[in-house]
């Protein structure tokens, strides 16, 4: 293998290891440069391993300080002017750094495309994986779940994500009014089709919790379906990718 070759199988390698880049091959930018390095460790958690990751494209920074607890301590993007060097790697922020807010978003850096920024969340939730878009800014975006991806593509006026999409309802099929509940869905997602059976996956659940059998009818639904959306920096459209709901059930 010649050494250009295991260079980028090395990189592939350790950014497939990151916390928020799992499912990740192939649907972003590769960095131009990656720095890891090691944090001390904190005295209260020694077990845990402290790390500094810098992600460099060609046009911003992404760092991330990850004590090892769920979600990054801190997580910043560093504009990068046309020309201009590199900035170092290291923990104090620099000026013209922006920080990404705690109320806009928790997680980890996923990964780039163009000039859009991915952070995934620290944990799944309802079988799917939450994640959020900024632009370079440190504005978000977008935010969504996902259970499994398809593509992201750069497109004339942004990007187009296609994933299978994980939405919880604010109600659900299985109450008393689950006519209604799925003509919410409908007008929050954009599905035309007839409502499906969720019947076994709640029975499942009350199954699992008999002393609460009457109460997981109320559980709000959960639908996987798949969608196609157009990302830019004015706006986003979000419309199903198939008419046929993959999964229902109860949340969690």
């Amino acid at each position: 293998m010649t050494r250009p070759r295991f260079l980028v199988l090395l990189l592939g390698l350790a950014l497939a290891a990151l916390p928020g880049a799992v499912h990740a091959s192939g649907l972003f930018d590769t960095p131009i440069k990656l720095v890891r390095l090691p944090l001390p460790a904190d005295p209260a958690n020694p077990q845990a391993k402290a790390q500094l990751s810098c992600f460099y494209f060609a046009h911003f920074m992404v760092k991330e300080v990850d004590l090892g607890e769920p979600g990054a301590e801190k997580l910043t993007i560093l504009p990068i002017a046309a020309g201009a060097k590199r900035p170092v790697c290291k923990r104090d922020n620099v000026d013209g750094e922006l920080v990404v807010q705690g109320e806009d978003w928790s997680g980890y850096f996923w990964g780039a495309k163009g000039g859009y920024i991915f952070f995934s969340a620290e944990d799944g939730w309802n079988g799917g994986m939450g994640f959020a878009v900024f632009d370079a800014g440190a504005r978000k975006l977008f935010e969504d779940a996902a259970k499994s991806w398809h593509s992201i593509q750069e497109a004339e006026s942004g990007v187009t994500l296609r994933y299978l999409r994980v939405y919880e309802a604010p109600c659900s099929i299985k109450s008393d009014d689950g006519a209604g509940c799925w003509q919410q869905i409908q007008k929050d997602t954009g599905l035309t089709a007839a409502m499906p059976d969720c019947g076994a996956t709640y029975e499942a659940e009350q199954r699992r919790t008999p002393n609460l059998a009457q109460q997981v009818l109320n559980d709000p639904t959960v639908i996987d379906y798949e969608v196609t959306v157009a990302l830019a920096a004015s706006g986003h459209a979000t419309m199903p990718a198939a008419e046929k709901v993959l999964n229902c059930r109860p949340a969690e």
